[in-house]
């Protein structure tokens, strides 16, 4: 029995400790990994990080089944609007068939982000940034680094991320 009691306390304690940082995960400084071939723009065409290098970019990770998405994208749809010339905001939608993913972003009525969709099924792209939740949020600088990562959102997080990139752009 005190055998049994003692494999429950080390299941536990191992099922609850943090995940260990991996080595391929995203992390601040690391180069920003390329979008792969399924991702693609609202338009259905292949979309390239590359294509913005040179310039600041803020890159989110969500779908349609993340409760904190539903209130960040509108969010950063107006920080987006607010650093326009000066950041540009892309929306990475990973639900796993397009069409939930457009029926999605069209309910939030995100104008002002670039919107790409990777479905996480058919694409490795959310797996190159290997967020550990979502939505996270990823600023990435004119060179392709990453910058700073934003995990997550809750009030308050729009006036945190503004300070962050009126830092990191000066």
């Amino acid at each position: 029995m005190r055998w049994l009691a003692t494999s429950f306390a080390v299941l536990f304690l191992w099922a609850s400790a943090p995940a260990p940082a991996r080595a391929d995960q995203a992390k601040v400084g690391s180069r920003a990994a390329e979008f792969d071939s399924a991702a693609k723009d609202a338009r259905g065409k292949a979309f390239k990080l590359k294509a913005y290098r040179g310039k600041w970019v803020a890159v989110t990770f969500g779908g349609s089944w993340c409760k904190p998405c539903k209130k960040e994208l509108p969010a950063w749809d107006k920080v987006a609007k607010k650093f326009a010339g000066r950041v540009t905001f892309i929306a990475v939608n990973i639900d796993d068939k397009v069409e939930t993913g457009k029926k999605f972003m069209a309910k939030l009525k995100v104008k002002h982000m670039k919107v790409v969709y990777s479905p996480e099924g058919s694409t490795d792209t959310a797996s190159h940034y290997d967020p550990d939740t979502f939505p996270t949020t990823f600023i990435i600088d004119p060179k392709g680094i990453i910058r700073h990562v934003h995990e997550g959102y809750h009030d308050g997080d729009v006036g945190k991320l503004e300070r962050e990139l009126d830092r990191l752009i000066k």
